[in-house]
């Protein structure tokens, strides 16, 4: 079904989401704390010694193809995937610390704005002349 191209992203979404939601009650059944971090949080873009910003993955060359990054602030050489895996367990800490779920790194960057509601009462369509129809008849 993920070979479809009109319903491979919903899959996959819906299938992502399953997981989280298994792992999130599985952990509350044992005693584990179940804790997400913002879903832009720049992990693999920062050192995780310093917090700072490596300018080689900050100034659009984020290749995946690059496995090791020198950071100029502490001068060592980190690998990607351990460097991001470590900002992202110190991110969930600070937000499990601090007791909120906003992030550091410029909170959300994409917060849903409240859209056009659609009403489908009689209120909502407008008549020939392009008023509103009222309940008690008049226009």
């Amino acid at each position: 079904m993920v070979k479809n191209p009109n319903l491979a992203k919903s899959i996959s979404d819906q299938g992502w989401g399953m997981f989280l939601t298994m792992l999130k009650y599985k952990a509350e059944r044992f005693g584990h704390t179940y804790q997400e971090i913002g879903r832009f949080f720049p992990s693999s873009q920062l050192c995780s010694e310093t917090l700072l910003p490596i300018p080689m993955l900050q100034n659009g060359y984020d290749s995946l193809g690059v496995r090791f990054v020198d950071c100029p602030h502490c001068q060592s050489q980190h690998d990607r995937d351990i460097n991001a895996a470590m900002n992202i367990r110190n991110e969930g800490l600070r937000l499990w610390a601090l007791g909120t779920s906003a992030s550091a790194h410029r909170g959300d960057v994409r917060p849903k704005l409240p859209g056009r509601k659609k009403s489908m009462t009689a209120e909502a369509i407008p008549n020939e002349l392009g008023s509103l129809h009222r309940p008690d008849g008049t226009v």
